[in-house]
């Protein structure tokens, strides 16, 4: 019997770019966040600060879980003592509100009872 290999093939989530007013008003509620370049490739992003690379790498090994476990990955820059992570979703051409979900993951790393 031939079955129906889409019926198998779990189906990406369906994502659409968030309008300009309620980008704003998301980012008005979460602290250190910011709007980065325009157009398609705007984005939110923050920079996180750590005692050392030890530290910074933790984190970025973490928030690398969580966007493997999102299916959701951003674009980070890290230095000695910092980390900069910047959401948008590409198939979108904008920010989504998988963006913002994921930034509250990433937030929620550093609020956690074991600091990094």
């Amino acid at each position: 019997m031939t079955q129906n290999l889409e019926q198998k093939v779990p189906l990406a989530p369906v994502r659409t770019a968030l309008t300009a007013t309620q980008i704003i008003a998301i980012l008005a509620k979460m602290e250190g966040w910011k709007l980065h370049g325009d157009g398609a490739d705007v984005a939110i992003e923050k920079t996180y600060r750590f005692d050392n690379f030890l530290k910074t790498m933790a984190f970025v090994n973490a928030v690398a879980f969580i966007a493997e476990q999102q299916d959701h990955h951003p674009e980070m820059l890290v230095g000695y003592g910092s980390c900069s992570v910047r959401f948008n979703t590409h198939d979108v051409q904008g920010v989504s509100r998988s963006d913002f979900e994921c930034a509250a993951l990433v937030d929620a790393l550093l609020t956690a009872q074991a600091p990094l």
